[in-house]
């Protein structure tokens, strides 16, 4: 994991990114309210959490970090965002604790060609193939406006289960795509909780599950394989990634 968030931070760093940090532990501000969900907002349920006294939570995405970037750097913006995230939730491709990495641009006239064009770059580059296939998908998120769902062809069955039932493929529900992470344009909400003018500055946001994209990366079907320990698995990531 260390080694792959390593290659996410020097791929964004290649085409200007600079690498932000922030507290797992969270206010509900940053973690919802300035993202465009508000108490009671039904979004929240997708993010339940873990909380604390004194109205504390731990913190659901790394997007807090770009809240707090945004309240305290003027734009332009061009950050990345990693880090440990926590939701209730746990089966063989999610986890209570697991890493992202967000990304945030905020400039003057940043439009949704932008977001295609860095992170179809940054998936072909990450995962070393040019002819990879990426598709965008509308999606809903309070956060920004349009919306998309990033997906890539199945990395087992390469798209061939497709209308096949001899040939099913559990990885991807014989769909041929497999969800990689969700991306869009800032909410123009978002901009004014965080202090930024929308009339003057727009921009574009995208989150990716680290493990999620290692697994892609190597053909793991089960997240727990990376933390469970099993010495076995681990000797097999003795290489480079």
């Amino acid at each position: 994991m260390s080694r792959t968030l390593e290659r996410v931070e020097r791929l964004f760093g290649s085409i200007g990114f600079v690498v932000a940090d922030g507290p797992e532990i969270e206010t509900d501000w940053h973690n919802f309210t300035a993202l465009n969900t508000p108490e009671n907002h039904p979004a929240r349920s997708m993010h339940d959490t873990f909380y604390l006294d004194g109205g504390l939570l731990l913190r659901t995405h790394t997007s807090p970090i770009q809240v707090r970037w945004m309240e305290s750097h003027p734009p332009p913006i061009k950050i990345i965002a990693p880090g440990r995230v926590y939701r209730v939730d746990s089966d063989a491709t999610h986890s209570p604790m697991f890493h992202q990495a967000e990304g945030l641009w905020i400039d003057r006239d940043v439009s949704f060609a932008d977001l295609k064009g860095v992170v179809a770059e940054f998936l072909r580059r990450f995962f070393e193939r040019d002819d990879l296939a990426v598709r965008f998908r509308p999606s809903f998120f309070p956060f920004t406006e349009p919306s998309a769902e990033v997906d890539l062809q199945c990395f087992v069955c390469r798209g061939a289960s497709v209308g096949d039932p001899e040939r099913p493929c559990r990885t991807c529900g014989s769909e041929g795509w497999i969800e990689w992470g969700g991306c869009g344009m800032v909410n123009p909400r978002v901009l004014i909780a965080c202090g930024v003018d929308p009339e003057v500055y727009s921009g574009f946001a995208f989150g990716m599950g680290l493990e999620r994209t290692l697994m892609f990366r190597h053909g793991i079907t089960d997240m727990r394989d990376l933390i469970e320990g099993d010495i076995r698995f681990t000797e097999a990531f003795g290489m480079e990634i």
